[in-house]
Order: C-alpha cells, then structure tokens, then sequence
C-alpha cells in the first residue's frame, strides 16, 4: 500500500512537470492527474489555514482554510466526475455522462457564493463592532506560505486548463485564482499592519482582519457569478454561443462544398467538453439519390471535419424535403 502511495504520489508530480515543460500526455489522464494535484493542494492549504487561523485568531486567515476545504471536497468530486463524463453512453443515459460536468461547476459556484456572502456579512458586523484582534507576526508567515503555494499551483492548473481544455479543470482553475488573490492580499495587509503596528496607525490595527474579509469577499464574487451564469446556461439547455453555431456551419460547409443544398438548419447543444449537432438538410431539386451509402459517406464527412473542433462532437445529420419538419 505505502509503495502504491508513493508511486501515485510520484506519477503526479512528474506529470507536473511534464505539464510546465508542454510535453505531449493524453488528455484525459492529463486531466485525472490535474485534478489529484489539485486536490492534495487543497489538503495543504486548508491544513495551513487552520492551523494558522487558530494562532493568530484571524477570521481572514480562517476564511481563506475554509475556502481550501471546499476546495479539497469539490476537487474531489470533480475527479469522480471527470471519469463519468469520459465514459460513453449507456442504458441509463443515453446521451452520455457529460451533463454532469456543468452541474459540479453550477455546484461549486453556489458554495463559493454563500461562502463569501456570509464572510462578507460576518466582516461587516466586526467592523461596525470595534474590529478583531490578532497576532500580527504569525499571520505575516502564514501569508508569504499561503501566497507561495497558491501561486504555484494556479500557475500549474492554469497550464492544465490550456492542455485539456477541460471545463472542470478550467473551473478548478479559476477556485485557485480565487485562493491566490485571497492569500496574496492577506500577505500584504498583514505586511502592512506589522510595519504600522508601533506608529499612530496601530489604534486601528483591529479593523485590518475584517476589513480584509470583505475586500477579499468583494473582490472574489464575480468570479463564482461568471462561473454560475456560463454553466448554469448550459445546465438549463441554453444555446451555445453563437461562436459555436457559427464554427459547425462552416465545418458543414467546408466538408461538403459539392454538395447540392436548398436550406439547412443547425442545432446545438453544450455540456461541458461534449457538444451535440443536429442538422436538417433540405437538398436542392437537382440532388439526385442513388443509394443509401452516399447519404452515410456526406454524414462521414461532416463528422470528420468535426474532428477539428475543441471538444468532443457527436452530429446526426437528417436529410428531408420539408423543412416544416424541422421545427
């Protein structure tokens, strides 16, 4: 068991660094790998934060552990989810696994949501109360490690999210952003308040850890209520953007230059990394039909020119006379 650790423990940290270097590691197992590191990062910085916050009694230093927990918990479900999205359909769904994807991002955006609107609303009511104290020297230490260890693994998740194209990957990416920032100003309000600390600026040394909570709140909502609003779009069947309509037409278009057409119309649909194309085709008067295998060889065309796209594609093409039919 220890030796299976320590192989899995080494295998993760040496794709690391083929991740850094842009060597050539499938996708899928790049992915796998992204999120392990992700979450045995979570482990450490939640651990860090706690430990830290319980020292120096600071609510910023807490919140930025608690942020890492979720982390550590979500990372976590995403790795399970990212094995059923790569798995292929089946009698259950019949369309595969990868609406899941969508839903975990809508998940984990809620959680950062609340989590920072009640940092915020706790923030606050200190501020209005005469502040918190704490100590300032351990909370200095805790921010030059936090800061340290965040920025290299965002920089490291960041890299993962460009080789996989990976929506939870992309999304794990983004919490880490979120822990940087947090960390990083942590580090440098605490500088600042322990250079400050013997001058006249030390009377309000109580109000820098909750102040700092909702700079901190304030400055990391947006990135949940992006993160919401793009998956929940997907969550609730939206079409995709019009990049994506635009991109499958011109695929169409391309494979099939020969090809004698009246009207067409594309319909999209975007779950995480997989997106489903259901085209109708009206064919002009002059196509003529002479067997079964020329339709499959123009659906074989289409479908190879798909290849090209940055996700996933499965597209059924249905050839009619009446385009009513296609409402």
């Amino acid at each position: 068991m220890a030796g299976d650790i320590t192989y899995n423990l080494f295998t993760d940290f040496a794709v690391a660094g083929a991740l850094m270097i842009g060597a050539n590691i499938n996708s899928v197992d790049l992915e796998r790998r992204a999120l392990t590191v992700s979450i045995f990062g979570a482990v450490l910085m939640s651990g860090l934060g706690f430990y830290f916050a319980i020292d120096t009694g600071s609510d910023a230093i807490m919140l930025d552990g608690v942020f890492s927990a979720i982390g550590f918990v979500m990372a976590s479900l995403t790795l399970k989810v990212a094995a059923l999205v790569a798995k292929p359909d089946d009698e259950h769904f019949h369309y595969g696994y990868s609406h899941f994807a969508p839903l975990l991002n809508v998940l984990k955006a809620m959680l950062l949501l609340v989590l920072c609107t009640v940092a915020l609303i706790s923030a606050v009511g200190a501020l209005l109360n005469g502040g918190r104290s704490m100590a300032m020297g351990s909370a200095v230490i805790y921010g030059a490690l936090a800061t340290a260890g965040c920025i290299a693994i965002a920089l490291y998740m960041r890299r993962a999210k460009n080789l996989t194209d990976s929506s939870l990957v992309a999304v794990d990416a983004q919490s880490w952003v979120i822990d940087t920032l947090m960390s990083g100003a942590v580090l440098f309000a605490f500088v600042f308040a322990w250079a400050v600390q013997d001058t006249a600026l030390g009377a309000y040394l109580d109000y820098v850890d909750p102040a700092m909570v909702a700079v901190l709140c304030l400055l990391s909502l947006p990135i949940p209520v992006k993160i919401l609003i793009e998956n929940g779009r997907e969550v609730l069947l939206f079409a995709p953007d019009a990049s994506w309509q635009q991109a499958v037409e011109d695929c169409f278009q391309q494979a099939l230059p020969d090809f004698p057409t009246e009207d067409y119309r594309v319909r999209l649909l975007k779950m995480g990394n997989s997106l489903n194309v259901l085209v109708h085709v009206k064919p002009s008067p002059e196509f003529e039909l002479d067997s079964l295998e020329r339709l499959d060889e123009i659906r074989r065309k289409f479908n190879q020119a798909l290849q090209s796209m940055e996700v996933k594609t499965v597209a059924d093409v249905v050839f009619l006379n009446d385009m009513e039919l296609a409402q």
